[in-house]
């Protein structure tokens, strides 16, 4: 290996930012739980902010990687930008204020600004069937809100998911908006009825971008223009509504792959729910502006108005912003990741308007924990948090839990084992709590059996819901080669218009959704598999004959394919 490519990776350590500009083995070079960073680079230093973004950003420090840039603010007043790493390695530009990097989801807050400007105009209204905008869209049991649109609140499934299915995924072509408007709006089928839940999808935002141009009769890029960023002052801001046009100052985005740095640039014209350039300058004047209410009271409060659901139960996500509670403080922010960009915007406007704009260009690089390593630096009085209370529990004990589960959402299926006297979900490490609780990451769990006496995992959400996993299986199913040929054979799904082929292939199960891309179906429970991150399980008809194949995912739950066979004419 050489000096160049050990340098310059994300390691969290208390190394002094001359240190950091060393070389690190790669050996040493793993990210620590995020939750871990505060303690260990943002211990308080008084209001130097100077001093602080060095220390935090140190990692970064090199002129051998890429980095992030940090722009800190309070009260309207800009406190730093800086920046540290490399904007392009070829060119051996450095990072600074002045760089533009791509926003990620961040983006999507300033699409709903668009809306909430069309309805300041009295030409939107966020509680009208969104087919009064956009007729393409079906029909369901229950009419799409363009508030459902802003708030994941839809049930529309995710269209990158789509087209990963259709064996395209994002990197692998170029997608349009006029391709992908059509394949979202071809979905007969929700995620789940509209309102019921909270599911993250980026296909409402696209559609807004739509709707936004049909009603102005201006291109998205120009409303936007027009309304929001030269009102603003954001001189720095513009859409990537043409990935190949030349931006002045953009960083490149890379990715680690092995010893050394990979571009990992976005190359679609997919804006609306990301795809926006912009620094970290023109970031803390939009929160300014958002604070001073600079584009009408009303619209800029309704933006921070969360959602509820049909239950009644209110959400965190309001209007492309997320509105929670940060040890104890208010805080409105969202975070974004694109390709190998990583970002994160908040403004906490009990703590004298504080805010808070990290931008990365390299995948993976935690800019949230960088974001709130700052904040806990500046606000030392904010609530501590404390490690939770852990507990022994005989492995015996713990053997009563192993088993294979399936989330009664997305059907995506989970293994837990007990290895060396500890309960295991993957990778992660289940830690046993005071009161029958597991904790796991920074969330918790806990094990209860349902009404058909089968084991169920319950996990809370930071939204007070709870996703339920039942447990399918004590332990893998293992088939026979007469079990894997009762699967073989072609499947079609009308809305993405992608045929299947499943095939037995030396002894495993094998699914391919295009030439040269082809997936190993591994089995899970009995006629369940995963394929990657993604469950593929099979139906049968009431003569036991397997009729249909699905494919669920995090963020398009149940997308069916019948089994079919191919048209002659193919």
């Amino acid at each position: 290996m050489n000096a160049d490519a050990r340098c310059s990776l994300p390691l969290i350590t208390r190394a002094s930012r001359a240190a950091s500009a060393a070389c690190f083995t790669a050996a040493s070079l793993a990210l620590v739980p995020i939750g871990a960073l505060s303690a260990q680079l943002a211990r308080p230093q008084g209001t130097d902010v100077s001093a602080l973004a060095d220390r935090v950003f140190a990692p970064w420090n090199s002129t051998r990687g890429p980095g992030c840039v940090v722009g800190i603010g309070k009260g309207g007043n800009t406190l730093l930008a800086r920046g540290y790493g490399m904007a392009d390695l070829t060119s051996e530009r450095p990072l600074s204020a002045r760089s533009i990097l791509e926003s990620g989801s961040v983006a999507k807050q300033f699409t709903a600004m668009a809306v909430m400007l069309l309805m300041q105009d009295g030409k939107v209204l966020l509680d009208a069937d969104a087919r009064t905008y956009l007729p393409e869209l079906p029909k369901f049991s229950r009419p799409i809100t363009v508030r459902n649109l802003l708030t994941h609140t839809s049930g529309l499934r995710e269209w990158s998911n789509l087209v990963e299915l259709q064996g395209w995924p994002r990197g692998t072509r170029m997608h349009t908006q006029d391709v992908v408007y059509d394949l979202i709006t071809k979905q007969k089928a929700l995620n789940y009825p509209v309102g019921d839940y909270y599911s993250y999808t980026n296909s409402g935002f696209l559609l807004l971008r739509t709707l936004v141009e049909r009603v102005s009769g201006k291109p998205f890029a120009q409303f936007t223009a027009e309304r929001i960023f030269v009102p603003l002052g954001m001189s720095n801001t513009r859409w990537r509504d043409d990935y190949t046009t030349i931006v002045p100052g953009l960083a490149q985005a890379y990715r680690r792959g092995g010893d050394t740095w990979h571009l990992d640039m976005p190359f679609d014209n997919i804006i609306g729910a990301g795809g926006l350039f912009t620094t970290v300058g023109d970031w803390l004047t939009w929160n300014s502006a958002l604070t001073a209410r600079t584009l009408g009271a009303a619209v800029t409060d309704s933006m921070t108005r969360q959602m509820r659901l049909t239950s009644g139960r209110e959400i965190q996500y309001a209007m492309g912003l997320t509105v929670s509670q940060y040890r104890g403080t208010k805080q409105i922010a969202h975070s974004g990741s694109t390709a190998g960009y990583s970002t994160y915007l908040a403004r906490y406007p009990e703590q004298e308007d504080l805010s808070i704009a990290v931008m990365c260009n390299a995948a993976g690089a935690p800019a949230t924990a960088y974001a709130h390593a700052i904040v806990d630096a500046m606000v030392p009085s904010l609530l501590t948090q404390s490690g939770p209370i852990t507990i022994e529990v005989p492995e015996a004990e713990l053997q009563k839990y192993v088993g294979l589960y399936r989330d009664t959402r997305t059907n995506i299926v989970s293994e837990l084992s007990v290895s060396q006297g500890k309960l295991r979900r993957g990778a992660a490490t289940l830690l046993p709590l005071q009161g029958g609780a597991f904790q796991v990451g920074a969330g918790q769990l806990r094990f209860t059996p349902d009404q058909r006496g089968r084991m169920t995992i319950g996990q809370p959400t930071a939204d007070g819901d709870t996703v339920v996993s039942v447990r399918e299986a004590l332990a893998r199913w293992v088939p026979s080669a007469a079990d894997f040929a009762q699967f073989a054979g072609r499947y079609y799904n009308e809305e993405i218009d992608a045929w299947y082929s499943v095939s037995v292939v030396n002894d495993s199960l094998r699914l391919f959704k295009r030439p040269g891309a082809e997936g190993r179906l591994k089995p899970t429970f009995r006629d369940a598999f995963e394929d990657g991150g993604d469950a593929v399980w099979f139906t049968r008809d009431k003569k036991g004959r397997v009729e249909a194949m699905h494919v669920g995912s995090a963020r398009a739950w149940d997308v069916t394919a019948k089994r079919v066979q191919q048209p002659s004419s193919r």
